[in-house]
């Protein structure tokens, strides 16, 4: 028996985004953080973060006047503030019934430019072309939509 144990080493896990949807929703934005530090950015504490560095969990007043977290505010050097808003969804579920809250909760921050990154396929694609729509119709703010977060790092280091 002892000699069939590799061979369960060599299958791999062909669902890499196990757990509940907030474990790996977590964990994306655990991976994007990461992803950050490697390209050049710093966590820091301010409530402004400044040139080349991020705070996590930014607070901000939602479309319900209540108070959210985003992801990240990110100081990009030549882009500015950017606040980020990351969401996995793997498996069909209900987050493009959160697109509407994202939008206009997003619209209600204090940065120009507002940004959300999206990881897997598990939403309607008629919900995302709505969102790509708003989006792009929005008078006030810049919307960056980004199906993958390798889509929005390539944007960070462009």
């Amino acid at each position: 028996m002892d000699d069939q144990l590799p061979l369960f080493d060599r299958i791999s896990d062909k669902n890499e985004h196990t757990g509940t949807p907030q474990e790996s929703n977590r964990k994306f934005c655990t991976e994007l953080e990461e992803d950050l530090t490697s390209i050049g950015f710093t966590e820091c504490t301010n409530t402004q973060p400044q040139q080349q560095k991020y705070i996590k969990r930014a607070a901000y007043q939602d479309m319900y006047g209540s108070t959210r977290h985003s992801t990240f505010l990110i100081h990009h050097i030549t882009k500015g503030l950017l606040r980020i808003e990351a969401h996995r969804q793997v498996q069909s579920g209900s987050v493009d019934q959160k697109f509407p809250f994202f939008y206009e909760s997003l619209s209600n921050a204090p940065e120009k430019t507002v940004v959300i990154v999206f990881d897997g396929k598990g939403y309607k694609k008629e919900a995302y072309d709505w969102l790509l729509k708003q989006t792009k119709n929005h008078a006030d703010k810049i919307f960056k939509v980004f199906a993958s977060k390798e889509d929005f790092l390539n944007y960070l280091i462009d």
